[in-house]
């Protein structure tokens, strides 16, 4: 109706065509096919009774009708691969979201008597993981958990990040020392690397029966830091290999936990000597966080890179020093979105609270 109107408040000279071609192209933007053709056939019957309207049905007509019935062919064509696209984006983002379930599984609220809470944000929105990991598992010596960031991020470093948390979490049910679950980790990413997965080669020449080449080698390692916490949460032992200092959180001062700052994961063949474990005693309310250096090395507009600490301290003075976990990681997550121009790296962090004595 509108464009009925429109052609009769127009001169004669300027033609109805390129209008109802532009409505046909719009359309493959929102409608399934069928409404693109539905959108075209109505354009054509507009187009003849607007010209028989204007006593007016010539040569021009029939190119116009034409074009336009051209274009609706080509515009449903096209709507046809969109639909298309769009289904195999929604199966390639499930997968993507099933495999982030698998390896990230989602974190407990709470583990006997530890509180948890944590983040994760890749860098590649799309992926929905990157090459930050970590993973808390229960175990016949205490609640183990590992926190890491391995070499390259977004989907390149999904690998990598698979191998280190399926062979923790097998070794964290094993081996009664974090040194030994350490030293699995290690052997596995060394694996890795000596023997890098195979790549399908395609070649459409005589040599294309060849197969499968191994695809060049490249350094595989993980900074991280593996925790053991004791049955009543009151001490954990501490495995630095590599990774970001520890930090807790306590009547309202952040403050770095000293541990035994080793080579990454990955690089165990060349240790001098076996890395220690730390022991660091919590005490109730005191939150331990974990976190990977896309935090500290996010910047603002100015290149200032983004100041944890300072920002965790004033986040506690403001809250009166009532802080829990959960509300702790999601300071940190919406507070360097805001600081950082862009994010550039993957993110994590988890936030560790032992409970009151005999709270439920």
């Amino acid at each position: 109706m509108a464009t009925l109107v429109i052609d009769q408040l127009t001169p004669p000279r300027y033609p109805l065509g390129p209008m109802l071609s532009a409505s046909v192209v719009l359309s493959l933007f929102t409608y399934p096919p069928v409404g693109v053709l539905a959108v075209g056939a109505a354009g054509c019957l507009l187009l003849t009774v607007t010209e028989m309207i204007d006593d007016y049905v010539g040569p021009l007509t029939i190119v116009s009708l034409i074009v336009l019935a051209t274009i609706t062919s080509l515009s449903t064509w096209l709507c046809v691969v969109r639909q298309r696209t769009e289904s195999r984006f929604r199966r390639v983002q499930t997968v993507a979201e099933t495999v982030q379930l698998a390896l990230l599984r989602p974190l407990p609220e709470r583990v006997g008597p530890l509180r948890l809470s944590g983040f994760y944000r890749a860098a590649d929105e799309e992926a929905l993981i990157g090459g930050d990991l970590y993973s808390v598992r229960p175990t016949p010596f205490g609640l183990r958990a590992i926190v890491g960031d391995v070499k390259g991020k977004g989907i390149a470093a999904t690998q990598t990040v698979a191998t280190v948390i399926s062979t923790f979490q097998e070794a964290a049910l094993l081996h009664p020392s974090l040194s030994q679950v350490a030293e699995r980790i290690d052997v596995a990413l060394q694996l890795d690397r000596d023997n890098p997965p195979l790549a399908p080669i395609r070649n459409t020449g005589p040599a294309s029966s060849a197969g499968q080449a191994t695809a060049p080698a490249d350094e595989v390692f993980a900074t991280a830091v593996l925790l053991e916490f004791s049955d009543n949460a009151r001490a954990v032992r501490i495995l630095d290999r590599g990774h970001q200092p520890l930090l807790t959180i306590r009547d309202g001062r952040a403050c770095a936990v000293e541990s035994d700052h080793s080579l990454p994961l990955g690089m165990g063949d060349l240790l001098t000597e076996p890395p220690h474990t730390v022991t660091h005693t919590l005490h109730p309310g005191e939150i331990l966080l974990a976190y990977s250096d896309g935090i500290t090395e996010a910047r603002n507009r100015a290149g200032v890179f983004y100041p944890l600490r300072e920002r965790l301290q004033s986040h506690c003075a403001s809250s009166g020093g009532a802080v829990t976990p959960s509300g702790l990681v999601a300071f940190i997550e919406e507070d360097v979105a805001r600081w950082a121009a862009t994010l550039s790296d993957d993110l994590v962090a988890i936030a560790f609270q032992p409970t009151a004595s005999g709270e439920d």
